[in-house]
């Protein structure tokens, strides 16, 4: 990826644009209201520290040859962490394609950028099941966006989460503190489909997920047949 600006600003703005086209698929409109019934899309949401990427990479392996499953990886302004399941991109790449509309979807959070690319649309449009990492802030958007949307929360007790985060070191405790205050308010809101309370093994919240992921193709490949 291309992390920060070269000499000639002009040029640099043009490689930064064509890196957000690249990733993202220049498609512009994003309304996809009414297209969507033939797949699903899947809501993976939670407090940071939760371990919503590990559980999504185990369901991942899981699934790994179920054509009907596909599990998408977001644009983020932060460098790759192999901790994490995400593409880097940059922050001028991210603006870029915000003013394009060459995204499914994009949100900021905790001073970053986060974007979903038009695959992800196109993949629900062909009758797949999206798994995707979003924030909670965006449910309401998804809904409007995407018929057949099924959201799952996994989480933790505040004390695990509390302690993750500050092994991460990425943060100040009153960073964290207001992380844990805003996660409060947003999940007081859901109501999701499926509840994961991630405190033992990796395989265990996995297999849950993975086992529910199943159920919703399941029932997607009923409806197109019954279509």
């Amino acid at each position: 990826m291309i992390q920060g600006a070269s000499a000639d600003g002009a040029s640099a703005k043009e490689k930064f644009a064509k890196e957000a086209l690249a990733k993202a698929a220049s498609v512009k409109d994003a309304s996809v209201k009414g297209a969507s019934a033939r797949g699903a899309f899947v809501c993976i949401v939670g407090p940071s520290g939760a371990g919503k990427d590990s559980l999504l990479m185990h369901a991942r392996s899981i699934l790994a040859n179920d054509p009907a499953i596909v599990f998408p990886r977001r644009l983020v302004t932060r460098e790759h962490n192999d901790a994490e399941d995400h593409d880097s991109i940059s922050r001028e790449a991210y603006e870029a394609g915000v003013r394009e509309g060459a995204f499914c979807l994009h949100w900021e959070a905790h001073g970053l950028g986060y974007a979903l690319p038009m695959a992800v649309r196109e993949a629900v449009e062909g009758g797949k099941v999206v798994v995707c990492n979003v924030s909670r802030a965006i449910i309401s958007e998804i809904f409007e966006r995407f018929d057949n949307v099924h959201v799952v929360l996994i989480t933790a007790p505040p004390t695990v989460i509390m302690e993750r985060l500050r092994q991460r070191g990425r943060e100040s405790g009153a960073s964290i503190d207001a992380r844990m205050e805003r996660s409060k308010r947003l999940s007081a809101v859901l109501n999701p489909d499926l509840t994961i309370m991630n405190t033992g093994p990796v395989e265990i919240g996995g297999e849950r997920l993975s086992r529910f992921l199943r159920r919703v193709a399941e029932k997607c490949a009923v409806v197109r047949e019954g279509v």
